[in-house]
């Protein structure tokens, strides 16, 4: 019975890996597809949602959990509002910037845990944290996180890192009565709703795209989005969402990887060393699991 219970738990590990490997591809996507942060959301959503309902109606179960379906919808509108807030962030204030404050979602998981599960994070999560934390500001530009002065975009990224981690102790919850295509099908339509209405208020541009845009849109949809966040998902119904937020802080560092023959971008020193920190805390935070 151990055995099997430790050969699952690698099952759930894997999973996360493989959904991590997956939305490490979002950041490069979007930029190949080369529209406003907010349509890129919105479409990726939508055509997320199109290719998993097939999937889900295959395998669909009769939906009888009530507080499963609302905490999934719940789940969709704080995934909804992390990305709109996050991409707006970006358009207001440096990159850089903006994707280190996204990334406090580990702290605010922690804390989550600790006044609304009743999971009390261990010393060692909290120094895995902070090694992975400077290894994100290590990699972004430690220049850049010195120079930081609270501006809308600052503040709209740390109100997103919230956001994001609600997301992830919410979905904890949320697993327990419903399966994952279930929950996530029905999250990611409350989403895609969400950030529709979010662009038609703001006046988004969702139309006259390149045919370049729209591939590079549908496969976002597709891996990202379903593969990589049906399996993040299945994940998080069985690992303690204080060590998924840390693990998800690699997508930074896979992302890094992957934009090298993609975009050319080559990595320097100093974030070579940064990603040696963040996989340094994800190992540590994951080892006392």
């Amino acid at each position: 019975m151990v055995g099997n219970a430790k050969q699952q738990n690698w099952v759930h590990y894997l999973l996360l890996l493989t959904g991590v490997l997956c939305i490490s591809w979002s950041a490069i996507l979007v930029k190949l597809a080369d529209v406003s942060g907010l349509g890129s959301a919105f479409y990726r959503m939508l055509f997320g949602t199109i290719g998993i309902i097939p999937v889900w109606l295959y395998f669909r179960k009769p939906l009888t959990d009530k507080k499963g379906i609302t905490i999934a919808i719940l789940c969709g509108a704080l995934f909804a509002t992390d990305i709109a807030l996050w991409n707006t962030s970006i358009l207001l204030s440096k990159a850089s910037v903006s994707t280190l404050l996204a990334n406090l979602a580990p702290v605010w998981v922690g804390i989550g845990s600790l006044l609304f599960l009743r999971e009390k994070p261990g010393k060692i999560f909290w120094i895995g944290t902070l090694i992975s934390m400077i290894g994100v500001g290590v990699i972004v530009g430690i220049r850049s996180v010195s120079d930081l002065s609270l501006t809308k975009g600052n503040i709209l990224s740390i109100i997103a890192s919230v956001f994001y981690g609600a997301y992830l102790l919410t979905v904890r919850k949320g697993r327990v009565g419903l399966d994952t295509f279930t929950f996530t099908t029905i999250s990611m339509i409350s989403s895609t709703v969400i950030l529709g209405v979010i662009c038609l208020i703001s006046n988004t541009q969702l139309t006259g795209y390149s045919t370049n845009s729209w591939i590079y849109l549908i496969i976002l949809g597709l891996i990202p989005q379903v593969i990589g966040w049906l399996s993040i998902n299945q994940a998080l119904g069985h690992i303690k969402p204080t060590i998924a937020s840390v693990s998800l802080l690699s997508q930074s560092v896979f992302t890094a990887i992957f934009a090298l023959p993609v975009l050319g971008e080559m990595l320097t020193f100093s974030e070579l060393s940064g990603a040696v920190l963040v996989l340094t805390g994800i190992y540590l935070v994951n080892r006392k699991a």
